[in-house]
């Protein structure tokens, strides 16, 4: 099995130790309403992926982040992509875009945050998958 790359954890919201259980219960896609769900132990290695309690209150300052990406992005499609419109067009859009991505936002936040202050570190050995007896 190729190891899988930090990016690649990242992206697809991975178990930072083994990089192989998912951190969130659902997809965001499949069930919507559960986008906040997530697994309190990694289901393939069985760490701690929420290490305190209160732990992701500081994920707010990567959300805050986020969404000035959003903001800067949507203003400048605006502004260039259709010839600066009005302010009231880049309240709504904006105002739009910040609630179409609260569930990525919200989670990326955290896998985010998770990875870079949740002091866990990577450990190749786990992602293998678990072995299996052969059938006798």
């Amino acid at each position: 099995m190729p190891k899988r790359s930090l990016a690649e954890a990242l992206l697809k919201g991975k178990c930072p130790v083994c990089r192989e259980g998912q951190m969130f219960t659902w997809s965001v896609l499949r069930k919507p309403h559960k986008f906040n769900n997530m697994n309190e132990f990694c289901p393939h290695c069985n760490t701690r992926l929420q290490p305190e309690p209160g732990f992701y209150q500081g994920a707010m300052y990567v959300s805050y982040g986020f969404i000035v990406m959003i903001t800067v992005a949507a203003s400048l499609i605006l502004y260039y992509g259709f010839d600066n419109p009005s302010e009231w067009v880049y309240i709504g859009v904006i105002i739009g875009a910040s609630i179409l991505f609260v569930p990525w936002n919200y989670r990326y936040s955290r896998i985010v945050y998770l990875y870079a202050f949740g002091g866990l570190k990577y450990k190749p050995e786990l992602s293998k998958p678990a072995s299996t007896k052969p059938a006798t």
